[in-house]
């Protein structure tokens, strides 16, 4: 595999939300504040079910047009919330479109560096610069880029296929994004969301709020993710229980091959006491550090 620093998000897509309601729109489903997206600051997001259980989750960029924003994620789930997002449109003046382009890219910070030059996110998360977009969020290694279809073909040259490394940086940042198998499985706080920046609790009412908020407000525990590592295969929604016991306790939600083993994400309730677990599919046992 090579490393230049650069690798092709070739399974994520965006979806384009166009018109003179878009704003509105889209603040009244998705979990992020819409006034405050501008060119300058872009935001995470997700969206969610009636129930409070995530739908999806992408980055939202205001795009250089008027009235014009964009979801960017995982291809699969970015289809869903079209899908989702198709059944309320029709009472606005916009339109949507998923655009499967080859224009997405992680890449790490001292690779941009290389490229761009100095780039400095600490007043704005957003970098407009000549025909492409960099956005960065929370302390990642790897910061994501939106390049033109001229750009697109320069930068693909150079980058790597493999999003291993991608998926690292956002496990050891605890950003977990929502893929076609995890969909509508989790509520925001099983993946951290209301600790990642992905939910705003003073915007207005959005689909699953009031169940979210209740979560935030009321509950006297909340989950918490860990960072684990295992010689065998992990994957998503493995169940984890007590070493003693077959109770469930959380999920696996992430997970990438790294080196000979697995690195991987655990949502696990907080009032853990034993720091001992088990993987159920697996009858693996792990420490808890």
């Amino acid at each position: 595999m090579k490393d230049s620093g650069l690798v092709f998000l070739k399974d994520f897509a965006e979806l384009q939300v166009l018109g003179e309601d878009s704003r509105e729109f889209l603040q009244g489903q998705i979990s992020a504040d819409m006034e405050k997206i501008s060119e300058i600051n872009s935001s995470l997001g997700c969206l969610c079910n009636v129930k409070g259980r995530v739908i999806s989750s992408f980055y939202i960029i205001k795009n250089n047009s008027d009235d014009s924003f964009s979801l960017i994620g995982p291809k699969q789930t970015i289809k869903k919330t079209f899908e989702e997002l198709s059944k309320y449109i029709p009472f606005y003046k916009s339109k949507m479109e998923v655009v499967d382009k080859s224009n997405l890219f992680g890449c790490k910070k001292e690779t941009s560096e290389v490229l761009f030059g100095y780039i400095d996110f600490v007043m704005q998360n957003t970098i407009n610069y000549q025909d492409l977009k960099l956005l960065h969020f929370l302390n990642k290694h790897f910061i994501l880029i939106y390049a033109s279809e001229d750009l697109s073909k320069t930068l693909k040259a150079i980058s790597t296929n493999d999003p291993s490394e991608w998926t690292l940086d956002e496990i050891n940042n605890r950003n977990v994004e929502i893929e076609e198998n995890t969909s509508q499985l989790y509520l925001p706080h099983e993946l951290h969301y209301h600790e990642s920046g992905r939910i705003d609790f003073k915007k207005g009412c959005y689909t699953g709020q009031e169940i979210i908020a209740r979560m935030q407000y009321r509950s006297k525990t909340l989950p918490v993710l860990y960072i684990l590592e295992s010689e065998k295969e992990v994957k998503r929604n493995m169940v984890i229980t007590k070493r003693n016991s077959d109770k469930k306790i959380g999920n696996v939600v992430s997970s990438v091959k790294s080196g000979t083993g697995f690195i991987f994400l655990a949502s696990i309730s907080k009032n853990l006491e034993e720091k001992e677990v088990r993987i159920r599919e697996l009858n693996l046992d792990l420490s808890i550090n």
